[in-house]
């Protein structure tokens, strides 16, 4: 039996950064889901998987190596104010070919799924406030995918002073496919679509469509997929499906080691930014909030303006005749003067020194002010007419 695995890891399209991790070396896979801030994130999750492949290629127990990690974190968050609060899921599987075996450890909620004989079987457990919901029964599996707290989580590596992982060991056989993934993924893509993809193309382009597939369908969240397939990898996934595997067994549990409330509560009340994800990052938030107040500033000046614009009246000549127009002369931008009175008044028929004065334009504070400036040249060449003897 051989293996054949592919892996990527997408920001996604609306967070700024990724802060998902993984690690895949053929025996060894790893994601890691980072949280707790800008920075935090990104750093937790380097720091889960770098310390717990390295605790692992040292010679320790997959438990002992996941400590050395969670440790590995606080120390980090204690030296450094910045990453206060920073955490990271973690899910691992560790192959073991010569025993037919995989074993699994989690905290958070990663997942890992198996794929054999076209049925999906996820294999490990959320640890969510919602799942615990859900396992209390007070609420359904339905009712979690759009509870207002699914993003809580109950257990996270880099947070309590220590961490117990859910250790599960799977049978594997020829032709099964394993799926690791983080929450970016099956936030996005239905468990059907899932198996769809996974039981019908090899491992690379099994990753390259799922994460296509999540960010089409919004690609709220980072987005880390690993896809180990047992079996030949010369032949199509579509005659190993052929081949008429075995029932499959179920995932066996590995009895948990007693536990305490140290090892397996993390503080309370929950401190929000470290078990919980918020919906938009930190970066998109600042920026939407920098937009909007642009826009509203460009809203005042464009407002200030208008007022200015609109709040002034002139007399003016509109070809022969008299008119009052709205608006400063020459117009303010794109605010333009426009005609809120036509006057039968000819510029012939006033004093050639008003007539001069409007052809030059003259702005008065208000509309009457402007009509009472017409008025006025009216009468004065009228009075100085009659008083000379009329025209002509």
């Amino acid at each position: 039996m051989k293996v054949t695995y592919a892996a990527a890891t997408d920001p996604g399209r609306v967070r700024a950064q990724n802060q998902d991790r993984l690690y895949a070396d053929g025996s060894v896979f790893i994601v890691a889901d980072g949280m707790g801030g800008h920075a935090g994130g990104n750093v937790a999750a380097e720091v889960a998987v770098s310390e717990t492949v390295a605790s692992l290629k040292a010679g320790h127990e997959p438990e002992e190596a996941i400590q050395t990690a969670n440790r590995s974190i606080l120390e980090r968050a204690a030296i450094d104010v910045a990453l206060e609060g920073m955490g990271t899921t973690l899910t691992m599987a560790l192959m073991d070919l010569d025993d037919a075996q995989v074993d699994l450890f989690n905290v958070g909620d990663s997942r890992a799924y198996l794929l054999r004989e076209g049925r999906l079987t996820q294999l490990t457990n959320d640890h969510t406030y919602v799942q615990e919901l859900v396992d209390a029964g007070s609420i359904t599996h339905e009712q979690a995918t759009t509870h207002r707290a699914r993003h809580v989580l109950t257990r996270v590596v880099g947070v309590a002073l220590d961490v117990e992982p859910d250790h599960f060991r799977v049978p594997v056989q020829f032709g099964d496919v394993l799926l690791l993934c983080s929450d970016g993924l099956i936030n996005e893509v239905t468990n059907a679509e899932i198996a769809q993809v996974l039981g019908s193309r090899l491992p690379q382009e099994a990753v390259e469509t799922l994460v296509h597939m999540a960010n089409n369908h919004g690609g709220s969240d980072n987005i880390t997929v690993v896809v180990v397939r047992l079996g030949d990898p010369d032949r199509e996934p579509v005659l190993l499906a052929q081949e008429g595997q075995r029932l499959a067994e179920a995932p066996q549990v590995v009895p948990q080691t007693e536990r305490s409330l140290k090892t397996n509560r993390i503080p309370s009340p929950l401190p929000a930014n470290m078990t919980e994800r918020s919906a938009i990052s930190r970066p998109l938030i600042r920026a939407t909030l920098f937009v909007f107040l642009l826009v509203l500033f460009a809203g005042v000046v464009v407002l200030a303006i208008d007022i200015y614009a609109q709040h002034s009246y002139f007399v003016a000549a509109f070809g022969d005749r008299v008119a009052i127009y709205q608006g400063r002369p020459g117009g303010v931008l794109w605010f333009n003067p426009h005609i809120v009175d036509l006057t039968n008044i000819r510029l012939a028929q006033l004093a050639e020194g008003v007539r001069s004065q409007i052809q030059h334009r003259i702005t008065e504070g208000s509309l009457t002010q402007a009509k009472q400036f017409v008025r006025n040249a009216t009468q004065q060449f009228h009075s100085t007419t009659i008083a000379f003897g009329g025209i002509g």
